[in-house]
């Protein structure tokens, strides 16, 4: 009986022993780790089960998940800027757990290499002498294939917002919600994947990209696809300096490192096999635009192994929260250490001072293999300006095709976001609302196929005309649509005349990306000569009660237009115009022309025929036209200038033609980056006319006259106030960032940034052309000296405004002038 006793006892402990071992195999340790000081989420904190290798990295909101094999009793939390900690954990249960860290200086000065040097600096030299053998643009050659996911996330909305009059209708949405660990609620909006061929050489320098696949869900606005396109951005950290979201960041790595940042070598410690120097870093200056982070340097090549990068509210960038970027490194090929996997999480808002404002969190996780090293490929494989190309296959990729890509399934709220946009599309009261904002915000209402507007111009008012009424409607809004067509018919009260335009276009023929079109246009209609085409339409809304002066001139401009363009390449457009004008005078002034016995006569019309040659090179930007006029095209730092070219041959009795020359105009555009200085933004253009041309054709600079600035034109100067048969204009903007006022206190606090500008204007008219048959008005007249603007600016107020403070310098006697204005603009910008 003792014996069956003590057998039972044993086998009562083994089960417990069992059970307890089981407990511990399945148990999760689950929390988030918060600064002391504040409260707030470190993000990419360590976690480590003390004795062991496991451990994991918390999240861009400070949040982390272990499951531990063993009998877990103590974890490791460290991160950077803060006093690691053991924290006691429970070996039996699953538990939540909230670690707070205390914030710390790292006081280096007892640990040194040289007498009183930091100790990181030592390693960082020898990184910096390194570069040359471990950056990826150094090496001769190398190609590999890449795989792109991004997902974003409605975030930090509250039941409130659910019952929301606009959006108490589409509550099932909000069965696709998830919950961060920290109880943060985020609704999946958008997903995008893409998958390309890398292809680069370093001699000649160039780097080609095949798009073998892409396909984007969800609600697309057109500043949620900016942030989009900005999270595709893939910095080289070698580099001085890295480009994100807009903004200039000098790289951890810069070669003058220590003027950005300082530095902490925390430790010499093993990733996987490689034992590897741990830095941490961070900002000079809070405000300045440089990254917080921490790097593993391997200790036998001195090249990264794995770096975070973040910067968060106190960096000068707006609508941003937080911003984390992870990059790992691996020998594909036994040597180099390659980028193998990336991570981005962002957290976007309106005022990223507050911590519960609805925003959107965006994630991106990009993976890199099948790397080919120093192996270039034929020169015919490089030949030519084709940066981006697109398998003919991209867009219509099979599920089965984005498996094997990815190697893995679609999270369940990846998969939701296809789910609930095929649900929202068959709601008609979705569809209600899209349209709502959509012609809210654009001025077109959408109408089956057709869209009625631009609303915004069905009423206006000018002295000429008086009250204008207009009516249109368009077919085709997007660049890809193989047809376009635009038409409006306007009626002006006072001077009791219709006014038309008709616009039509299609593609003959695409291959990928690259299109050539046909196009053909008529129109009957009042334009404003020297006005820039910056601003608002002449027949805006907002433009009968904005202007600076009243305008009682116009010209009447009857036009036919018959054009073919060709998208030569990725960013080179050309487009071959055959045009006839007729332009009649409009308004309070009229043509008079003097005769040889010095009597004077008015002309009805100046008519006008012949060809014109326009081209447009932008390297590597898509939907490029070829219009000559069009700017730089969005927010990016172009690797070259944008260049613009026209060229007009106006021929004689062609089609009762009065005049016969020619016209050249060449526009340069560059946006700079200046490391630390910020950016300038250059424009010059120069124009000649060969030939006779009377004052409406001769070359004006575009002027403004409303009281909102306009960065591309003069902003004092007067409708036609110049007119030039030959002409040089310089418009230079130079864009500091803060760099002043960052420094400043309490203003730091607005992260406003200043700015100067200067603009030049310079042109003279041969005696031909000064003295021609058609008296100019008065107002208008040849430049006896360059025409110039000064000033200065602040931009960035309410993160969607500058103001200019503008001086005219010089022609000030003249009547009806401004010699000093403040104009305001808005602007979206990071």
């Amino acid at each position: 009986m003792p014996d069956v006793k003590k057998f039972l006892c044993l086998l009562i402990l083994f089960v417990i022993r069992l059970s307890i071992d089981g407990l511990a195999q399945s148990s999760h340790i689950r929390g988030r780790v918060l600064s002391e000081q504040n409260d707030e989420a470190i993000p990419f904190a360590n976690v480590l089960i003390k004795g062991s290798s496991q451990g994991a990295s918390c999240d861009s909101l400070g949040k982390f998940k272990l499951s531990g094999t063993g009998r877990p009793d103590t974890i490791l939390v460290s991160a950077m800027g803060y006093h690691s900690l053991a924290v006691p954990v429970s070996p039996l249960s699953d538990q939540t757990l909230i670690i707070r860290l205390v914030p710390t200086e790292y006081t280096l000065s007892e640990v040194t290499i040289r007498p009183g040097e930091n100790p990181a600096f030592e390693i960082l030299r020898k990184v910096i002498a390194n570069k040359p053998q471990n950056n990826p643009d150094e090496l001769q050659a190398y190609e590999y294939n890449a795989y792109h996911k991004v997902e974003f996330d409605l975030n930090h909305f509250t039941e409130k917002i659910k019952q929301n009059i606009f959006l108490r209708s589409f509550n099932f949405i909000f069965d696709n919600t998830d919950t961060t660990a920290d109880g943060v609620t985020y609704l999946p909006i958008l997903f995008n994947e893409s998958a390309s061929d890398i292809y680069y050489r370093k001699s000649p320098k160039l780097k080609r990209e095949i798009v073998l696949g892409r396909r984007s869900v969800g609600l697309k606005g057109p500043k949620i696809l900016q942030f989009v396109q900005d999270m595709y951005l893939h910095p080289n950290i070698y580099d001085n300096y890295v480009f994100i979201l807009d903004k200039n960041f000098p790289s951890p790595l810069n070669d003058n490192y220590k003027a950005n940042y300082k530095f902490y070598l925390i430790d010499s410690l093993y990733l996987g096999k490689d034992r590897c120097y741990y830095i941490q870093f961070s900002p000079r200056v809070k405000q300045d635009i440089a990254f917080s982070g921490e790097m593993y340097i391997e200790d036998s090549t001195y090249s990264v192994k794995r770096i975070d990068l973040q910067f968060s509210i106190e960096a000068n960038v707006n609508f941003v929260r937080n911003y984390w970027i992870r990059q790992e490194y691996e020998k594909v090929d036994g040597i180099h250490n390659m980028i193998v996997k990336s991570q981005v999480i962002a957290d976007f808002t309106v005022a990223e001072n507050s911590k519960e404002l609805t925003g959107f969190f965006g994630r991106k996780t990009s993976s890199f293999r099948n790397y080919i090293i120093n192996q270039p490929r034929d020169d015919s494989f490089y030949k030519g300006l084709e940066i981006v190309s697109f398998h003919d296959s991209s867009a219509i990729r099979t599920d089965d095709y984005w498996f094997e890509t990815r190697k893995d399934s679609l999270t369940r709220q990846e998969q939701s976001v296809f789910s609930m946009i095929d649900t929202l599309n068959k709601n008609p009261k979705f569809n209600l609302l899209k349209t709502s904002v959509n012609t809210l915000t654009t001025g077109w209402l959408p109408l089956y196929k057709i869209g009625i507007g631009n609303l915004y111009t069905f009423y206006s008012y000018n002295n000429v005309e008086r009250s204008r009424v207009k009516f249109g409607f368009r077919i085709g809004k997007n660049s890809n649509d193989r047809f376009h067509l635009k038409t409006y018919v306007a009626y002006g009260t006072y001077d009791e005349r219709f006014k038309y335009f008709t616009e039509a276009s299609g593609i003959l023929s695409r291959q990928g990306s690259k299109k050539n079109l046909i196009g053909a246009s008529v129109k009957r209609d009042a334009i404003q000569p020297g006005r820039s085409e910056n601003m608002f339409t002449l027949d805006h809304i907002f433009n009968s009660f904005t202007s600076t002066a009243a305008t009682n001139f116009r010209i009447y401009s009857e036009e036919q237009n018959i054009y073919l363009e060709r998208q030569w390449l990725t960013g080179l457009s050309s487009r071959l115009t055959y045009f006839r004008t007729k332009w009649q005078p409009f308004g309070a002034y009229k043509y008079w022309q003097i005769n040889g016995d010095g009597s004077l006569n008015t002309l009805a019309a100046i008519k006008n025929s012949g060809f014109q040659l326009s081209s447009r090179f932008a390297y590597g930007e898509r939907n490029l036209t070829a219009k000559y006029g069009d700017g730089l095209e969005s927010l990016y730092f172009p690797k070259y200038p944008v260049i613009s070219i026209d060229y007009i041959k106006n021929v004689k009795e062609l089609f009762n033609s009065d005049y016969d020359f020619q016209k050249l105009r060449i526009r340069i555009e560059q946006k700079l980056r200046l490391k630390k200085a910020g950016y300038s933004l250059i424009r010059i253009e120069a124009g000649k006319i060969w030939g006779e041309a009377d004052w409406p054709l001769l070359e004006t600079p575009y002027a403004n006259q409303v009281i909102f600035n306009d960065e591309t034109a003069f902003n004092l100067m007067n409708y036609m106030e110049f007119v030039s048969d030959q002409f040089v204009r310089i418009m230079i903007e130079q864009h500091f960032e803060g760099l002043v006022f960052n420094r400043i206190p309490g203003i730091n606090q607005l992260k406003w940034r200043e700015f100067i500008f200067a603009k030049m204007y310079a042109g003279s008219l041969n005696p031909q052309n000064l003295n021609s048959s058609i008296i100019k008005p008065y107002g208008i007249g040849a430049l006896s000296e360059p025409y110039s603007e000064l000033g200065f600016g602040i931009e960035n107020i309410f993160k969607i405004s500058r103001v200019d403070f503008i001086w005219r310098m010089n022609y000030t006697e003249k009547p009806g002038i401004y010699y000093f204005m403040v104009k305001p603009s808005f602007f979206f910008k990071f």
